[in-house]
């Protein structure tokens, strides 16, 4: 879990810089008591990143918690209600996250973000929309005939950053020795790309 989180953080926090926002590491893993937003002292919630200076939502702060989800159970069954409706996981870890970071929406001081991820691929809603938003907004002082064109390669630039984060994180708990989520047998030996017919 840890593994498949770090690479998907790490993925999006490069993405952030890229953008235009400021990540310093007091940003990244930061205690929501060590913001601005106004919560008791020695409260222990988390965030995984704090980013100010982009130019979407408003200009507020986006305050991100990211998470990659498993559909599967480690017996490799279904999880409830996830086999007939394609991102329930992550639409609840959505509402949980905004359950969760609740004093942030209410105080008006930044947005919150739930960037989450399957292992098998899928984001959520919320990434979805946030990326061509983050390509927009960094394409808009270019001329009016470039805009659009930069617009479009850093949002596939961005896709194939936070798409091998992802599988760099599940690969890597695939592969692990300890514990691996599949068999380490491979069902036919490997072959060689000149072996191909």
């Amino acid at each position: 879990l840890n593994a498949r989180h770090t690479a998907w953080l790490v993925a999006w926090r490069q993405v952030f810089q890229e953008a235009g926002g400021h990540v310093p590491d007091r940003n990244v893993e930061r205690m929501l008591c060590n913001t601005y937003i106004p919560v008791r002292p020695g409260d222990n919630r988390r965030l995984d990143l704090v980013v100010p200076g982009l130019s979407v939502a408003r200009g507020l702060p986006l305050f991100v918690d990211v998470t990659v989800l498993c559909p599967l159970t480690a017996s490799g069954q279904a999880r409830p209600g996830t086999s007939n409706a394609g991102g329930r996981l992550l639409q609840d870890a959505s509402a949980e996250n905004d359950r969760t970071y609740h004093d942030v929406a209410s105080s008006g001081l930044g947005i919150l973000y739930s960037l989450g991820a399957e292992v098998f691929g899928r984001w959520s809603s919320q990434a979805e929309k946030l990326l061509p938003q983050l390509a927009r907004a960094r394409s808009r002082g270019l001329h009016p005939r470039l805009r659009r064109s930069n617009a479009f390669c850093l949002l596939g630039r961005w896709s194939g950053i936070l798409a091998t984060g992802l599988q760099r994180g599940v690969a890597h708990i695939v592969a692990n020795d300890a514990g691996a989520d599949l068999v380490s047998a491979p069902v036919e030996p490997g072959l060689h790309l000149a072996d191909l017919p």
